[in-house]
Order: C-alpha cells, then sequence, then structure tokens
C-alpha cells in the first residue's frame, strides 16, 4: 500500500509540475506586438520570450512549438508581428507564432524596421518600459527641459534665434515646449 501511494504521489507531483511549466507566467497582462526581424533563431526567440517573461520554462517552450507545428519542420517565421499576452499559455503562443490561427502579419522594412521587438516596450522580466511621457513627467522648468536633452531626444533654440528675438526656447523629449524665464509649457508644433 506505501508502495503504491509513493507513486500516486510521485505521479501526481510530476503531473502537477508539468503542467505547471505550460501555464501562463501571469493572471493580468496587456496584449503586445511582438516583432521577429528577419534572420532571427528559434533559439533567440525562445531566449527573448522567456527574458521578457512570456513563458515559464524555454524547453517546455520549444516542446509545445514542436507538438504545435514543429512535428511537420514548420518554424516560426521572421519578418513578422504577432500580437502575444503574458497571459497566454506556452501552448497558446506556440499557435500564434507558428501562424496556426494566422495571427502573425508580414511587416517591411522600407521606412526602417521596428527598433524594439515589442510595442509597447518592456523591460527585462516583461514588465512595460515607461511611456516617454512618464519618463520626462520631472520636466518642469526651462532648466529642466535643458537637463532633459539627451539620447530621448530635445532641442534648444539657436543662438541666432536668441539674438534675433531675446528668447530662449527648449522642446523636451516629450514634445513640451518651454521659454526661459516664462512658467509652465506648450505642446511643440508637431508634436
Amino acid at each position: 500500500m506505501k508502495k503504491f501511494l509513493l507513486i500516486l504521489f510521485l505521479l501526481v507531483g510530476t503531473v502537477l509540475i508539468f503542467k505547471n511549466i505550460f501555464e501562463a507566467p501571469r493572471n493580468t497582462g496587456p496584449k503586445i506586438f511582438y516583432s521577429v526581424p528577419q534572420n532571427t533563431t528559434q533559439t533567440a526567440i525562445t531566449s527573448d520570450l522567456k527574458y521578457y517573461d512570456f513563458i515559464k520554462d524555454e524547453t517546455a517552450f520549444k516542446f509545445a512549438s514542436w507538438v504545435t507545428g514543429g512535428i511537420q519542420g514548420k518554424d516560426i517565421q521572421t519578418g513578422m508581428v504577432y500580437e502575444i499576452s503574458q497571459t497566454m499559455s506556452a501552448w497558446q503562443i506556440a499557435n500564434v507564432l507558428l501562424n496556426k490561427a494566422n495571427k502573425g502579419e508580414p511587416y517591411d522594412c522600407d521606412h526602417g524596421c521596428p527598433k524594439d521587438n515589442f510595442d509597447p516596450d518592456l523591460l527585462p522580466g516583461g514588465d512595460l518600459a515607461p511611456t516617454i511621457s512618464q519618463k520626462y513627467e520631472w520636466v518642469k522648468t526651462y532648466e529642466d527641459c535643458v537637463k532633459s536633452i539627451g539620447p530621448d531626444g530635445g532641442q534648444l533654440s539657436s543662438e541666432q534665434y536668441a539674438q534675433k528675438t531675446g528668447i530662449r526656447k527648449c522642446v523636451s523629449p516629450d514634445s513640451r515646449e518651454f521659454t526661459q524665464g516664462k512658467e509652465g509649457w506648450t505642446t511643440a508644433i508637431g508634436g
């Protein structure tokens, strides 16, 4: 009897572990557009999905992909954009990425390829990255605006403009325009 209970316990434990590694990593989360660049390997795709918390286990996802479409030798198509979520199981993501439900859409890079693989941007671990507005909400004055200019953008008015008009302007990376000596901001033209 003890042997039977031990075998039953091991069997139930194995089933629970096996079931858990295929489950969705999160209970809530937004839909994300995942762009798979050309010349991306299946291993790199799987690593991205794990790194950004779309799957719990790389081996489990590879198995789900193999069972879902890889048995026939079908791979995830590159140069496509797929809509996925961290609330999807490994089986569901494999189904979408193997284009079983015709969910992927090709994208062209005629006007430049996507900078990031995920839209909206994600941080490592899968949390949403702050938007440009959230990132620069601390900018309240002209002086703050000058400090905010960097890799995300921003611009100061030219010396010639300042000499001609006597006004110095700064446009923050989130497209707000500040004038030196004035409080507040306005939306920059084109922003």
